[in-house]
């Protein structure tokens, strides 16, 4: 196949990750790349990658065969690693899934779900809750707001006795997500004192959470939202609120981020309205991203809809 060939193969696959929320066409068109393009190509390494994340939650196995080809060919990429981890989890292995995660920490060490992942692995799975702690601790640090990573640093303290400190946070985590039953749980189990015979969290618990929640690419919006605000002249304190408008929208939901640009635009534009601020357009953000009109709209929708949000939102809005 020539090389004009695969290069069109490659867009239309890039279309359709970003309009084919099952991902079902994506999948064939990759599948074809893969076959076509050179092994060793930036086209397949771009397809295997995909596929990964396309089929990390029903075939675990089948995306570590593919994470293998791109960790393979970006060994300091801290991504495939991570969802190299989580593959891992999810078969089991939970040795290799810390391996993973330790492998992606080198090359990222601030990202706060590696640590938690980590960190959850080695309290629940590899039942080593010391070694657990400071990477808890350093991802609450990180994301103090956080309910899964606080539930997660709640259950490790009281694994190590810190009762008081563990029931602050699991409460913490609780007022966060009040309807996440799983915080009810962990808080009863501490208020009894933590009894080691019972499990507060299933192993698998903070992997869960993070393969619905996609976290390498829900930070990703959050690193593109926050770029993008303060090159448009937005404050620190509005870009503040725009996170938590994401946060709002991304919590319990199962939200699938192809491109993190379409959300990062989406959420600005939400962010304009509430602050009427004039003169902005959907053409002109997008634009910014590198997106097209379209899909900012058809995402800003989403979370409109989701969050009814107005102009001037309260929750929002700059006091």
């Amino acid at each position: 196949m020539s090389e004009t060939s695969v290069d069109t193969l490659r867009r239309r696959a890039e279309v359709a990750l970003e309009k084919d929320e099952r991902g079902t066409n994506a999948e064939r068109l990759l599948e074809r790349l893969v076959q076509l393009a050179n092994e060793e190509s930036e086209h397949a390494i771009f397809a295997h990658r995909h596929l990964a994340e396309l089929r990390l939650e029903r075939h675990p196995w089948r995306a570590a065969l593919h994470l293998r080809k791109v960790i393979a060919a970006s060994p300091n990429d801290d991504v495939p690693h991570a969802l190299m981890g989580l593959c891992q989890a999810l078969l089991g292995n939970y040795r290799a899934a810390v391996g993973a995660y330790r492998r992606a920490l080198q090359e990222a060490p601030q990202t706060p779900w590696y640590h938690h992942n980590l960190g959850h692995l080695l309290d629940v799975a590899i039942d080593q809750p010391e070694a657990a702690l400071n990477h808890l601790e350093l991802a609450h640090r990180l994301e103090p707001d956080h309910d899964e990573i606080a539930a997660s640093y709640a259950h490790c303290l009281a694994r190590v006795g810190q009762l008081d400190g563990a029931l602050t946070l699991a409460r913490i985590a609780f007022q966060l997500a009040p309807r996440n039953r799983d915080h009810a749980r962990l808080v009863s189990w501490i208020e009894r004192g933590a009894p080691p015979g019972e499990k507060a969290t299933p192993v698998d618990a903070g992997e869960r959470r993070s393969r619905r929640s996609d976290v390498p690419k829900i930070e990703a919006v959050v690193e593109a939202l926050e770029r993008g605000m303060r090159e448009s002249g937005y404050s620190a304190d509005q870009v503040d609120r725009a996170r938590h408008l994401w946060s709002d929208y991304a919590e319990g939901r199962s939200v699938r981020v192809r491109k993190p640009e379409a959300y990062a635009a989406a959420l600005e534009y939400a962010m304009a309205l509430i602050l009427r601020r004039r003169g902005v357009t959907q053409a002109k953000i997008a634009r910014r991203y590198g997106i097209a009109p379209g899909t900012l709209s058809s995402r800003y929708h989403a979370i409109r809809d989701a969050l009814a949000l107005e102009p001037g939102d309260p929750r929002y809005a700059q006091p």
